[in-house]
């Protein structure tokens, strides 16, 4: 039998489709069928996928070439279900077509490149596109698959119950809150609600580094003076190594007998029972630290702050919560407790990296020890009040990964290549890609200019690239299936569908500062510490703008490219796939000043609500004034 390519990567195209579209549905649906015969699953699989070529071939012909998909997909789907076996039925066969319909539109690429009549430069601009989609597609993939493993377990998440300690005493922790040039009343306010925590043997560390003007710190000292015995406060002029810097000096000064060592951020407030819901887990000796997630206050009334919060909740909800049933959780830099002993083993806090906390979970995972995220909030901080500060704390966040990346990356590689560690292989994935989402938008940059290119070689040269019929209707069924899998697993988690578009035009917005911030750490080593502000936001007006001026920039001349390559060539094929891609990048860099005009509103809105408040008259009115502190922002 001759195998025409062409047509079997088409059929292959179309059936997996089919497959994925099918699955897909099983899961929207809430099947649990065959979850306990064998035998039934693998008849279910054979059947959806008989019925798959069977109508491939009814719309395509593609001949008995189609049973090599076929195969494929039946021989993928049975090893998925039979392997990974922490999912249930439905999403083990979800995930083997998902990954199976990705590597059929890969296969189909290569195919259409090859066949296309084009010059040999629009041929290697080709090439290069499909190389780079083919690792933007695979880390597309695998980020869809852990966030879907929330809604595709079989046993809920680990851990099921909190434990309760079987020790005779409890073991002493020390809390750790680093300051550089806070609102006082902020950093007052944390330590009041750490000073209400029930359980008996703790200390407090208030570490104030880089501090210039006395008014910011020296209310905190008395502060903490008041507070007693169990609260000590350091004040350093000049401290290297910013929050890293400052967490390690606090080190050499934690009590000899603390056994745990916890991060509070001087803008959170912590539940009352923050440390002793968390304690027992470390009965077990290899447990290395112990995670919760950062939540936030004062946020429900305000659009840009809603957006932020809910873009914020799509890592540790979804993406988190799947890499701790692979035991590769990461410190997220507050709010979580780590085991002292280790911490001093493995060289304290990187000062070297803007992300000290998962730099950290690496370490401790490739020492051998585990950790354990728990998806429950135990305390509650602010966002950034302006898309600037927001930014700024995304940059650092997104540079750091990619500095752990660089600084660490003989700890992914296999023997006898890579460093010796106690990592496995889901681990090493796992952290791999808490670098590699950053690399993405890179990718997704340089994928804009190479599209731009390919536009420009195919109009100067005349050429045209035929794109058929079923090609766009498995691109458009492939959206539309992927859009509902997301909203099904925001949906499982209480989400409204209106917060989940929010969530994504917050994450879409962001993407020029993680690129940005991808390509700087690809070229430098280190950049200054990006630290956000917390006090209160003024209204800024049209100037709030200029913080997004490249993202204009580059969304306006993206928008207009697109517009003009549909208007004046009346695009077809390939130019208008690649027009509809440029549209697409063009709504993400716009939705930037969208975000900033909605931070804008929301300033105005916190700075006239305080003036009215400001003008009732009050008792106390002659002691706020004599007060010299920066005033804290609303909620606080």
């Amino acid at each position: 039998m001759t195998i025409d390519f062409g047509m079997l990567a088409a059929g292959n195209l179309l059936f997996s489709m089919m497959v994925f579209a099918i699955a897909a549905a099983m899961l929207l649906a809430g099947s649990r069928c065959t979850e306990s015969s064998p035998a039934a699953k693998i008849l279910v699989v054979t059947a959806i996928n008989v019925f798959a070529a069977w109508a491939s071939l009814q719309l395509l012909d593609p001949g008995a070439q189609l049973l090599i998909p076929v195969l494929i997909g039946l021989s993928l789907t049975i090893a998925a279900i039979r392997s990974v076996k922490r999912l249930s039925f439905t999403g083990a066969f979800l995930m083997a077509a998902e990954t199976q319909f990705y590597l059929a539109c890969l296969i189909w690429g290569a195919s259409l490149i090859a066949t296309a009549a084009v010059d040999p430069l629009t041929r290697a601009l080709l090439l290069v596109g499909v190389i780079m989609a083919s690792v933007y597609i695979t880390i597309s993939l695998i980020q869809n698959l852990e966030q879907l493993e929330v809604v595709c377990q079989r046993d809920p998440p680990r851990p099921v119950d909190v434990p309760r300690s079987m020790r005779d005493e409890t073991p002493k922790v020390s809390l750790h809150v680093p300051v550089c040039s806070e609102p006082p009343e902020l950093v007052m306010a944390t330590l009041d609600a750490l000073a209400g925590l029930q359980y008996e043997d703790y200390e407090v560390l208030v570490i104030d580094n880089n501090t210039g003007d006395p008014a910011l710190w020296r209310p905190v000292q008395k502060h903490c003076e008041a507070l007693g015995q169990r609260f000590r406060f350091f004040h350093v002029d000049r401290l290297p190594g910013a929050k890293a810097g400052a967490l390690n000096f606090a080190l050499r000064f934690t009590a000899p007998d603390a056994e745990l060592i916890g991060i509070v951020d001087s803008d959170y407030k912590v539940s009352r029972n923050y440390i002793a819901a968390l304690v027992g887990y470390f009965d077990d000796p290899y447990l290395g630290f112990v995670q919760t997630p950062h939540a936030y206050r004062c946020w429900k009334q305000y659009a840009y702050l809603r957006l932020c919060n809910w873009e914020y909740s799509l890592y540790l909800t979804s993406t988190l919560v799947s890499r701790n049933g692979r035991r590769a959780a990461i410190t997220l830099g507050t709010m979580g407790l780590i085991r002292r002993q280790l911490l001093e083993r493995i060289g304290g806090w990187a000062e070297w990296c803007l992300t000290e906390d998962s730099e950290l979970a690496l370490r401790v995972h490739a020492e051998g020890y585990s950790s354990i995220y728990i998806n429950g909030v135990f305390g509650r901080g602010l966002i950034p009040e302006t898309f600037r500060e927001y930014k700024k704390q995304r940059f650092r966040w997104r540079y750091g990964s990619i500095q752990e990346l660089r600084r660490h990356f003989r700890l992914y590689l296999p023997r006898p290549v890579g460093r010796p560690s106690s990592l496995s292989a889901v681990q090493k994935l796992s952290h791999l890609m808490h670098a590699v989402d950053t690399l993405k938008s890179v990718l997704e940059f340089f994928l804009l200019i190479v599209g731009g290119l390919m536009a420009s070689s195919m109009l100067v040269q005349g050429q045209s690239i035929e794109i058929p019929a079923y090609a766009w209707a498995v691109f458009v069924s492939a959206g539309i299936v992927a859009c509902l899998l997301k909203w099904q697993v925001f949906r499982r988690l209480g989400w409204s569908f209106i917060d989940t578009l929010g969530a994504h035009m917050a994450r879409a917005a962001l993407d020029h500062t993680f690129a940005t911030a991808g390509l700087c750490a690809l070229m430098t080593r280190s950049t200054r510490w990006r630290k956000t502000n917390k006090f209160r936001a003024l209204p800024a007006g049209f100037a709030a703008l200029g913080s997004v001026a490249p993202e204009l920039l580059l969304g306006g001349i993206t928008l207009l490219a697109s517009m003009a390559m549909l208007a004046m060539h009346g695009a077809n094929g390939m130019l208008l796939l690649l027009s509809m891609g440029g549209l697409l990048k063009a709504g993400k860099y716009l939705f930037a000043p969208v975000m900033v005009v909605f931070a804008e509103q929301g300033v105005r809105q916190r700075t006239d609500h305080s003036s009215r408040r400001s003008q009732r008259p009050s008792p106390d009115i002659g002691k706020n004034e004599e007060r010299s502190a920066p005033v804290l922002r609303d909620g606080a």
